[in-house]
């Protein structure tokens, strides 16, 4: 599945480090982030809006460069934030991002099919994640290791995902995630095999007539079994303008 394009109007500058970084701006953010691999497009900032606010510790997993941390900080939360991630290029432009951002918190280089020793369980507010979206053995796999990892599930499991979740989080804490809507099946059972009840779902359009690119889940740990489906999300209206509530977004956060 592609991903919804990325915001107009930033900008891109070469990083500091030679070839394997860019640095770019997201409005009022700065950012630097890998020149391959995944880079941050329209699905976060929309996953940022969408997470229910949460007092206490957040954690992303596969937090790529932070921009989920950044736009969620930027939103109010104050953390402390902790964003792991496996790639060492992606989580240092992440270290890097933080500092720049002054977000409290750590940036992990982790392999997530395992918990992490130095994370409690059962302790955290919020857990969000923008996973990889291209399932292994479908669609064409990239040459490049990191842009691989980035669009498929090499590194990451759906089961490894919901786990270290359902294992971080306290009860009734949240799970934001974004997935892609012909794997919604796959979500919604597995989520709940682990004790993440879905409670919220929203469907990202391109364009009304176009069908969704995007599913927003947020599921909480020991929730109910009441599954609330909101209105879809168009992001743009007309030509290649956003959408009135997708432009608000952008400006809240950005």
């Amino acid at each position: 599945m592609n991903r919804l394009k990325a915001a107009k109007n930033s900008h891109v500058s070469p990083g500091g480090r030679g070839s394997e970084t860019t640095h770019d701006r997201l409005g009022r953010h700065y950012l630097e982030q890998p020149a391959r691999g995944f880079r941050f497009a329209i699905d976060s900032v929309l996953l940022a809006d969408f997470a229910s606010p949460a007092n206490g510790p957040v954690a992303d997993l596969g937090a790529g460069c932070g921009v989920l941390c950044v736009l969620l900080a930027a939103r109010g939360l104050q953390g402390p934030f902790s964003a792991l991630e496996l790639d060492p290029v992606a989580s240092g432009c992440c270290g890097r991002n933080f500092e720049r951002a002054g977000l409290a918190g750590q940036v992990l280089i982790h392999d997530l099919s395992q918990p992490h020793p130095g994370l409690k369980a059962n302790s955290f507010s919020l857990v969000i994640s923008n996973p990889p979206f291209g399932q292994l053995g479908r669609g064409r796999l990239s040459p490049d290791p990191a842009r691989a990892r980035a669009r498929h599930g090499l590194a990451l499991s759906a089961g490894e995902l919901w786990l270290r979740a359902s294992e971080l989080l306290a009860p009734g804490a949240r799970l934001a995630l974004c997935w892609p809507p012909n794997r919604l099946p796959e979500a919604l059972a597995g989520l709940a095999g682990h004790g993440l009840a879905p409670r919220r779902l929203r469907l990202v359009h391109g364009r009304a007539e176009l069908p969704a690119k995007i599913a927003l889940i947020e599921a909480v740990k020991n929730g109910g079994e009441e599954l609330r489906v909101e209105p879809p999300l168009i992001v743009y209206s007309q030509g290649q303008e956003y959408s009135p509530e997708v432009a608000a977004i952008y400006q809240r956060l950005c």
